[in-house]
């Protein structure tokens, strides 16, 4: 797909669109994280499983304990019991992880509700159906485990700024962690909206979006990288504008195959995983934005902020210097040529990046130029 190599699209001229459109992103999630809080699951809240045994086999397959969990699950809902998970293991016996209770009185008549639910589901054609016993997890369980998480975040983030410093600059890995707490709390944000219960295959979705948002931004690092190495006079802003469209095609190509992959498992995975695909799907996008829209545009606010805090030149916008380059044209000219603007040459990215790197070299090849006629006219000032 050579379609945006051709273009010539500025999307660096346009970062505070883009740092708008994330703001608004952020402040309705965060807004909704404050003022509900996240729907934390049992993993994280505490929570009890109870177990049940039939005197036969209920499934012998993978499709009848789909269709089981179903039927259980639409048992305990009209009972107004929400249940995280449920499991059928061996075939004649049944997991249900659910929300803990005040006290054991409570538990207990809790237990015998669901054992009644399902001798009317399987008691007269597969046998008694008996209870195993209760387990009840903790909610300190669940605060350590939220710890843990916070943590593995905030070190895999650490982790990722010393890379990329190290292999590019500090605005580099600067801006590559900044993108990455846009995804961190833009996907969060969006699961705070949407009330949806988050377990501990949270943190798994987290850190997944947050390998899969730098690794594409490493890409377009790269790119970027490789650029400059060619146009070493060409100004950030249109090196970093040309290393974007280069790798455009690439950035939607794999975020394609993986938001098909995760919107067939959020339609017809069932409401087990629902959760945790649209989770994943969400952060994806957020991360492929990101990556494109955040973090490249980033380099180049940190690259003029310091060019001006240390006093050099900086072009605004980035493509100041590159119309500037090459032979100009005038609108009348071309009128009396009969050139219209639409039969006009394309200029590409690339294009405009090469034109930036000719026109940066003849402004200082003209800087010099005009220091050594002032030392010119100095010396005869000074002999006169």
């Amino acid at each position: 797909m050579d379609f945006f190599r051709r273009q010539n699209w500025d999307i660096i001229g346009k970062s505070w669109l883009w740092f708008t459109i994330s703001a608004v992103v952020l402040l309705a999630g965060i807004g909704a994280w404050a003022a509900k809080g996240l729907n934390y699951g049992i993993d994280f809240t505490g929570g009890t499983l109870v177990a049940y045994s039939l005197g036969r086999p209920v499934a012998t397959s993978p499709a009848e304990e789909v269709a089981v969990i179903g039927q259980i699950r639409d048992a305990l809902k009209t009972m107004g019991i929400e249940c995280s998970e449920i499991q059928v293991a061996g075939g004649d016996r049944i997991y249900i992880r659910t929300y803990a209770v005040a006290n054991d009185e409570e538990a207990a008549a809790r237990d015998e509700a669901i054992r009644e639910a399902l001798n009317k589901l399987y008691g007269a054609q597969y046998g008694p159906v008996t209870p195993l016993g209760r387990e009840t997890v903790g909610p300190v369980v669940g605060g350590e485990l939220r710890s843990s998480a916070l943590r593995a975040v905030i070190i895999g983030e650490l982790l990722i700024l010393i890379y990329v410093w190290v292999r590019y600059q500090f605005w580099f890995g600067l801006a590559a962690i900044l993108a990455l707490a846009h995804d961190v709390i833009a996907t969060t944000g969006t699961m705070a909206i949407f009330r949806v219960e988050l377990n501990s295959w949270y943190v798994a979705v987290v850190l997944t979006v947050v390998g899969y948002s730098v690794n594409d931004t490493v890409v377009i690092f790269d790119r970027t990288r490789e650029n400059r190495g060619r146009h070493r006079h060409a100004p950030l802003g249109p090196v970093v504008n040309a290393s974007l469209l280069e790798t455009m095609a690439r950035s939607i190509n794999t975020v394609l195959t993986v938001v098909f992959t995760l919107t067939a498992l959020l339609l017809f995975g069932g409401p087990v995983i629902h959760g945790f695909a649209l989770a994943m799907l969400v952060g994806i996008c957020f991360g492929t934005y990101s990556s494109i829209f955040i973090a490249a545009p980033l380099v180049v606010v940190f690259d003029n902020w310091s060019r001006r805090r240390s006093g050099r030149a900086v072009v605004t916008p980035a493509y100041s210097a590159a119309t500037s380059a090459g032979p100009s044209v005038s609108p009348n000219a071309s009128e009396a040529e009969g050139v219209t603007e639409a039969e006009k040459p394309r200029v590409s990215a690339a294009e405009t990046m090469r034109r930036a790197a000719e026109a940066a070299q003849d402004e200082k090849r003209e800087l010099r130029r005009l220091r050594r006629a002032k030392k010119r006219a100095k010396r005869a000032k000074g002999k006169g």
